[in-house]
């Protein structure tokens, strides 16, 4: 991977930026997959139908509101950690592993979607914490294992509606 070095010194001194490397690729891989998923949710949001409108239209809506801040946060993580964060639709896609879908959908079937879509958010933000324990950065560490309290928790709270 093309890793953009940013013109500042690490935040961490402790830290090396070369062996920061693994780390930078573990959090632009999230970047991709939260960006991608970003997209699936307003896409979702702007076309559910049906009886559940409502409840879903929100509960999208406040998932992509909250999925916004995550990117920014790894992003300037990333900056903080002395790098440039992959920044165009055009890297997302290719790092993510997470793909994009259209609008035809159901409402559960959407749900469905995003729950298997966090599912693979936890294993990169679980890399990323193996990766920060690696290098004692402790931020990074902390910063991703909210995001994981947080996605584990909307996953159980989507489960129980699909059942």
């Amino acid at each position: 991977m093309d890793i953009k070095t940013a013109e500042t010194k690490l935040a961490n001194p402790q830290m090396d930026k070369e062996e920061s490397l693994d780390l930078i690729v573990s959090l632009n891989k999230l970047l991709a997959n939260y960006s991608v998923v970003y997209q699936k949710l307003r896409n979702f949001h702007w076309n559910v139908v049906g009886g559940d409108f409502y409840d879903v239209h929100e509960k999208l809506e406040e998932e992509y509101l909250a999925g916004a801040e995550n990117i920014d946060e790894i992003a300037e993580r990333v900056r903080v950690l002395g790098f440039k964060p992959l920044s165009t639709m055009a890297e997302f896609i290719e790092k993510a592993g997470i793909k994009e879908t259209n609008a035809d959908h159901t409402a559960e079937e959407m749900i469905s979607a995003i729950v298997q879509d966090y599912k693979t958010m936890i294993k990169s933000m679980t890399e990323v914490v193996k990766q920060a324990l690696k290098l004692d950065d402790y931020g990074t560490d902390f910063m991703v294992r909210n995001m994981i309290i947080r996605t584990e928790e909307k996953i159980w709270m989507f489960q129980s509606f699909l059942k």
